[in-house]
């Protein structure tokens, strides 16, 4: 099959070949996202989809002036409809500018889906990227199932997101540019090798491409094996599940254990997310797991996230809903971080730890292995942030400073790590960090 036919078909099973739907094309003017415009203008009339192209001026390169006007000129000699956004300067972060102008993207192209009634955003992430975004994740560390890759579609702003380029490799598409004479324009910031993605695509995969040129596909063959395996752990879970559990939903804390041990975390983590709906992830099931076995130190309860706890009685465990307290704050007890999950901690604010950007405003932290498990909490006397100068400034100077009332510091509210050194003070300030093994993103959401 040619990378044309596999172009279409990943096309037709998202059910896109049709004058009747309309999609968003998501344009950099880069060799990637030209070629896939190209490629959808070269469709049949019969099959081509409404387009509409979508383009964010970054203001991050003095060039980006030029490859908006280039765009706004081929799309009118083309007749497409094109939808223009400028991410200013002035709006720019200090840190995180990557992450936050993807923010900006997706947050545009849902607008743009809204309004024009778009059934999909397509955009042209390639083999290389699927490739290069393995690696990042294998070397941070975290889910198997990143491992996976990026995914053909997913859910998106009441659409569907669609890259129908993953298999064509970058060279492919720069054969395609070169023979049917499409333009394009080149990033130089993707020549920076200080950016992490940008020295993967720079050294890492040449060198490994030079040990086998195959590796794409090899890669891809992998991910694809990780998913078969992955579904058929699902399978044995759900065979294993029933006979752990009471009629009216509890564990049964011994014949859990009597589950092989392999299967032990998997199978409390079905349990879990059946019985309270919320999505744990590994790290956070550890300590969780661990508590569930029997232990004359253990307590009879201990929180799964803002809504539920777990309550052991004899050799029954129950998932429960936590009662609320008041209603200036959530329980005061300690919540271990769910990695990937957006978790409420106050009545009013809703926070998250993210292995990629979320489309909250967020920001890029670095973490370590020994940081985890981390917690959320409210702030104690002795608590401190580290700060960019050296040295540490404690949380009450801190909310003194920034003058939050006495009546409201109360609320306020830390993230932990396993050390009990504060890494965040929830709306307030971050602790400064320059280095750790696995970068992930801050965020936090508020409602008045």
């Amino acid at each position: 099959m040619t990378p044309i036919q596999k172009f279409n078909r990943r096309l037709a099973a998202a059910r896109l070949l049709s004058p009747q739907v309309t999609v968003v094309v998501a344009v950099s003017t880069g060799v990637d996202s030209m070629v896939l415009l190209r490629l959808l203008q070269q469709l049949p009339v019969t099959e081509r989809p409404q387009l509409v192209v979508t383009h964010v001026n970054h203001h991050l390169r003095a060039q980006s002036q030029t490859e908006a006007a280039y765009l706004q000129r081929y799309c009118q000699k083309h007749q497409l409809n094109l939808k223009l956004a400028d991410w200013q300067a002035t709006d720019h972060p200090e840190h995180g500018v990557e992450a936050a102008g993807r923010q900006f993207r997706y947050r545009f192209f849902t607008k743009v889906m809204q309004a024009t009634g778009a059934k999909a955003v397509l955009t042209a992430h390639h083999a290389n990227d699927q490739v290069e975004t393995y690696l990042m994740k294998l070397a941070r560390g975290g889910d198997i199932a990143q491992l996976t890759g990026i995914a053909d579609s997913r859910p998106f702003a009441g659409g569907q997101l669609v890259r129908p380029l993953l298999d064509w490799s970058k060279a492919e598409l720069r054969d395609y540019a070169a023979q049917h004479d499409v333009t394009y324009f080149e990033d130089a910031t993707n020549q920076d090798v200080q950016l992490t993605r940008n020295r993967i695509r720079q050294r890492v995969v040449p060198e490994l491409m030079t040990v086998n040129p195959r590796l794409l596909n090899h890669i891809a063959d992998y991910q694809q094996q990780l998913a078969d395996l992955l579904a058929a752990k699902q399978q044995m879970v759900a065979t294993l599940l029933p006979a752990v559990m009471t009629k009216t939903g509890g564990l049964i804390v011994s014949q859990w254990q009597r589950v092989p041990d392999q299967w032990q975390l998997p199978v409390f983590k079905a349990w879990l997310t059946e019985r309270t709906g919320s999505l744990v992830s590994e790290l956070k099931l550890k300590p969780l797991v661990a508590w569930a076995r029997p232990s004359s130190s253990a307590s009879r309860t201990v929180a799964v996230n803002a809504s539920w706890e777990l309550q052991r009685s004899a050799d029954i465990i129950e998932a429960a809903p936590i009662k609320k307290r008041g209603k200036k704050l959530m329980p005061q007890e300690k919540i271990m971080v769910d990695l990937n999950q957006w978790q409420k901690i106050t009545t009013t604010q809703t926070v998250g730890i993210f292995t990629q950007a979320p489309t909250a405003t967020s920001q890029p932290f670095w973490l370590t292995t020994a940081d985890w498990p981390l917690v959320w909490r409210p702030w104690q006397s002795g608590d401190r942030v580290a700060l960019k100068g050296g040295g540490h400034q404690t949380v009450r100077r801190l909310l003194i400073n920034q003058k939050v009332p006495a009546e409201r510091r109360d609320q306020v509210q830390v993230l932990v790590n396993a050390q009990g050194e504060v890494l965040w003070v929830v709306g307030h300030k971050y602790s400064y960090r320059t280095t750790g093994t696995q970068t992930v993103f801050l965020a936090l959401k508020h409602k008045s």
